[in-house]
């Protein structure tokens, strides 16, 4: 389950190593047959894979806030070009539904919690369009809306944009730490500690946090943690100590 850690009386830290074999405190997204933990590592993508859908999508339940530090060990076990659309394994932030964005529901308690990653940013490592390999950083935005003659919404077409990407020597079956810090607009991508990212963008001030393994991929997912300053309204439910286990960094 999700460890939650609390440091003062706003900061909160969430940590997750897989090793108790559950996804307690995380809604799954897609079926769940395409998950599975062995060894103490979240496979993201079991075989077979379909390759023109997101095989995962993972979001931690319940993280009111706008500003974070995530990190999460990252591995590609077997990766499909996509010609599209950016591919890659990674951390999404402040994620949200379209029918939030466009005024459809109030609040997020009351829209299905797999949707809530249908816009948002995305950072991630993989390939661009044209099958390069490196750090990327992308937007799921609604990129128009569809109404009939009477007014009434028909549909929503969302995009992925590419906002930055870095190239990145990337190999297959190697563990990489993936850590990203959102700060109000700015938005600072690291690797191995190192940063390879930096950009700043309006669009979304706030919503949730999901792990992806992108569009028909496997992946590998281990040591996940998360820091951010819970509103003052948000009391924390119970404080967990946790064995942390080895971050995985070749």
């Amino acid at each position: 389950m999700l460890a939650m850690l609390v440091s003062s009386a706003s900061a909160e830290i969430l940590r997750h190593d897989f090793n108790n074999l559950d996804l307690e405190g995380w809604v799954v997204r897609e079926d769940h047959q395409t998950v599975a933990i062995d060894n103490g590592e979240l496979i993201a993508g079991v075989p077979p894979p379909e390759p023109d859908s997101t095989t995962l999508v993972l979001v931690p339940k319940e993280l009111p806030a706008s500003d974070y530090d995530v990190a999460v060990s990252v591995r590609l076990d077997l990766f499909l070009f996509h010609p599209i659309v950016a591919n890659g394994a990674g951390i999404g932030l402040r994620g949200h539904s379209t029918e939030k964005f466009l005024g459809l529901v109030k609040n997020d308690k009351l829209q299905d919690p797999r949707a809530l990653s249908d816009l948002g940013y995305y950072f991630f490592i993989g390939q661009n369009t044209e099958g390069q390999w490196g750090v990327g950083a992308s937007i799921w935005h609604i990129e128009r809306v569809a109404v009939n003659a009477e007014g009434f919404l028909r549909g929503v077409f969302v995009e992925n944009e590419l906002l930055r990407f870095s190239p990145f020597d990337v190999k297959m079956g190697e563990w990489y730490r993936l850590r990203v810090v959102a700060d109000a607009n700015l938005f600072r991508v690291f690797v191995n500690e190192e940063q390879i990212l930096g950009l700043r963008d309006v669009r979304y001030s706030e919503g949730t946090i999901y792990l992806s393994s992108g569009f028909g991929n496997v992946i590998r997912f281990d040591d996940f943690e998360v820091k951010y300053d819970a509103p003052a309204a948000v009391q924390p439910r119970r404080k967990l100590a946790t064995m942390w286990s080895e971050i995985k960094i070749q």
